[in-house]
């Protein structure tokens, strides 16, 4: 498993690289959150000692566990799926990142529970970029307004902006969306000057995402391998 890994990271961090350099940025100013959702912690645990300290996981309960499992490990757990309000507590306890930011009850919520826990927390607004149904996200044209919200709010720290493109293989129709994303995030950033992250691009995208700005990508399968 160590060698596996250890080979997907290096290819990984080379792919970060190229792309990197066709978008003419220092690829040390892309962040890579390494995927772990349904893995064993022992594969977080490998990658560690192949130098990663920051973990995206979907769902509370899983976040919890890992984080109670690795407790003594260096680690920035970042929360990246739907929120349930009854599963903030919980994110709030053992993240220190949250990208799904997209409702202002949640908000309130969140930020209360930081506060009773004496914490800040890190966090980005989820944005339908593509306008489906199925997906979490606030619309697009209300990014000031709720950026605005949560910057107001105590103990959460607005860092930027998420999103997630429409699944296609129509790389113009991709793009398309990446650049839009790109421009709402250069609005939020001279409104807000400390939100200047874009989480932006998967295994299936991440170079794509780099080219159009990304600088926060969120890799999990080419890391860790398929999940079951």
């Amino acid at each position: 498993m160590q060698k596996e890994i250890n080979q997907n990271i290096s290819l990984v961090k080379n792919n970060i690289a190229v792309a990197s350099k066709k978008a003419n940025i220092d690829p040390r100013m892309v962040s890579l959150i390494a995927v772990s959702k349904k893995k064993n912690h022992e594969y977080i645990r490998a990658a560690i000692e192949l130098g990663l300290n920051d973990f995206g996981e979907n769902y509370a309960q899983e976040l919890a566990s890992k984080a109670e499992l690795l407790k003594n490990e260096d680690i920035n757990w970042h929360f990246i799926g739907p929120i349930q309000t009854n599963k903030i507590k919980l994110i709030t306890t053992h993240a220190s990142w949250i990208h799904s930011l997209d409702r202002p009850k949640v908000v309130d919520k969140l930020n209360n529970e930081c506060i009773a826990s004496n914490k800040k927390m890190n966090a980005l607004i989820q944005i339908n970029i593509s306008g489906e149904e199925t997906k979490s996200g606030i619309s697009p044209d209300t990014l000031l307004e709720f950026a605005s919200y949560v910057n107001l709010q105590s103990n959460i720290v607005l860092k930027g902006i998420m999103v997630l493109p429409k699944m296609t293989n129509n790389i113009i129709d991709k793009e398309r969306e990446m650049i839009k994303a790109k421009k709402l995030h250069n609005n939020l950033v001279k409104e807000f000057p400390e939100a200047t992250y874009l989480s932006m691009g998967t295994t299936s995208d991440f170079e794509c995402a780099i080219k159009c700005g990304s600088n926060m990508i969120r890799v999990g399968e080419l890391i860790f391998g398929k999940r079951k």
